[in-house]
């Protein structure tokens, strides 16, 4: 199984990574993590954090169509990418 770590670019077209990862038919994890220094800095406010979640209501919901979904994780990111692999 392949891991899709969305991190800043969201798009499913035109996305190195989304043709790399689903190449063969693979298996893919799609997911996004929100880490929580994420909400500590200095130049977040409710838009920008509004803007995320709604960018990442739309990648969902592309997924669907694709018959597949987005796995959001919250906290931090290293250790969530070692117990993915780790349970992977």
């Amino acid at each position: 199984m392949h891991l899709l770590w969305f991190r800043r670019d969201l798009r499913l077209t035109d996305n190195e990574i989304v043709t790399l990862a689903s190449a063969n038919n693979a298996a893919v994890l799609p997911f996004f993590i929100i880490d929580p220094w994420f909400y500590q800095w200095v130049d977040v406010g409710k838009a920008r954090v509004r803007f995320l979640f709604e960018s990442l209501e739309n990648l969902d919901s592309n997924l669907q169509k694709l018959g597949s979904n987005l796995i959001l994780f919250e906290g931090n990111a290293v250790e969530i990418i070692q117990e993915l692999t780790q349970q992977l």
